[in-house]
């Protein structure tokens, strides 16, 4: 079922945005900084520097991404897949570890552009490739899919309001029970000057693993565009249930040529 509806989603999206990728792509390239700590409902505090590496293109209204990211993790049972951080049964002793995580693949295509009463939709297909070493409890050792909606409308010149919708299939591995996961964020941003905007979301997700419960989380953040290819933005954040991280912060730059 999950692989069926991935595959659909895919081709719909091909056959879609063909006709897009006659045109010249506008490259991209963003890396950033990210930390957490908690203790997701366990005994122990986790703590996951995630470090991605993200290539891509852009044309008129389709996305392509290639993320590759650098994970380092102290933990004793807390895993990160694809949608999200998961408890996962039993206990391998904390240990830190760090490598290479999941490779990322996501594609958006953008089918009605905002008007003066509707918003710009962009459905969305990513997928998560277990390339993260599972055995040090980096990464699952399975695919997950995303199918996902984002929604975005500008108010009164300066206030842009966000809201996406997602759905994920998690792989399970053997013995364990992970789940699969809606999760959605809604939030609003607002542009004090032509290059500094800031930012307030508040996210949350269906738990992937029996032991948590459903993670919340609250953020804010800024972001400024130093030149006409440059941004820098950052972010401070705090769970607001036991499923979520007890804080984050996240600092990164990104290039559009």
């Amino acid at each position: 079922m999950r692989c069926c509806a991935v595959m659909i989603a895919a081709v719909l999206t091909l056959v879609g945005v063909t006709p897009a990728l006659a045109e010249d792509p506008r490259w991209l390239f963003s890396t950033s900084f990210n930390y957490s700590r908690g203790d997701y409902g366990t005994d122990e505090d986790t703590t996951i520097a995630y470090v991605p590496f993200t290539f891509g293109a852009a044309w008129d209204r389709l996305e392509l991404k290639l993320t590759v990211p650098y994970i380092r993790q102290t933990s004793e049972n807390v895993t990160v897949t694809g949608g999200g951080v998961a408890v996962r049964s039993g206990s391998r002793g904390r240990t830190t570890e760090d490598g290479v995580g999941d490779i990322l693949l996501r594609g958006s295509y953008i089918i009605l552009e905002e008007h003066e009463v509707l918003p710009e939709v962009a459905p969305y297909v990513k997928i998560k490739f277990p390339t993260a070493d599972e055995g040090r409890g980096l990464g699952t050792g399975e695919f997950d899919e995303t199918l996902g909606l984002d929604f975005a409308k500008t108010f009164r010149e300066r206030w842009t309001g966000f809201l996406t919708l997602a759905y994920t299939f998690i792989g399970s591995p053997s013995g364990t029970d992970l789940q699969n996961s809606f999760g959605w964020s809604i939030g609003a941003a607002y542009s004090v000057t032509q290059p500094l905007s800031v930012f307030a979301f508040l996210d949350g997700a269906e738990a992937i693993s029996p032991h948590q419960v459903d993670p919340w989380g609250l953020r804010f953040g800024a972001e400024y565009r130093l030149t006409r290819v440059m941004k820098l933005t950052g972010s401070v954040g705090v769970g607001l249930t036991k499923g979520e991280a007890d804080y984050f912060f996240s600092g990164g730059v990104a290039f559009r040529f």
